[in-house]
């Protein structure tokens, strides 16, 4: 009986709007058209920053496009290692049982240049 419960809630996450993935969109100026698994995100996301990309400048664009602007995405810039966090949580006044939330690692390197994207969601609910 649960797994159908289960199968019954993540369908019902799927079918309805998703503002954790709105805003991913929003805050990176992803297009429609990308696919929302995390490999397509994670690509796009790269694509759009540019490899090379010095991280003050990434941080200023994220502020630009409204990122910690509200409660729902905050930037992690990196402190001692080579990774800055970007979140992205859902808004609760939805409707949603189960909701979305992302999380989006920019690797930079040695010289706090952009290398590498990787998108992580998560599903919380009940």
């Amino acid at each position: 009986m649960r797994p159908i419960l289960l199968l019954s809630l993540i369908a019902v996450a799927s079918c309805s709007t998703d503002s954790a993935e709105q805003g991913l969109r929003q805050y990176f100026a992803l297009p429609t058209g990308i696919s929302s698994d995390t490999l397509a995100l994670s690509t796009a996301i790269l694509e759009q920053l540019k490899p090379g990309t010095p991280e003050e400048q990434i941080a200023a664009t994220l502020r630009s496009r409204g990122v910690g602007r509200d409660s729902l995405s905050r930037y992690y810039p990196p402190t001692d290692s080579d990774t800055g966090i970007v979140r992205v949580e859902h808004d609760s006044r939805g409707a949603n049982i189960v909701v979305k939330s992302y999380g989006v690692r920019l690797v930079f390197d040695s010289n706090r240049k952009l290398s590498g994207v990787g998108v992580s969601e998560w599903l919380t609910g009940p």
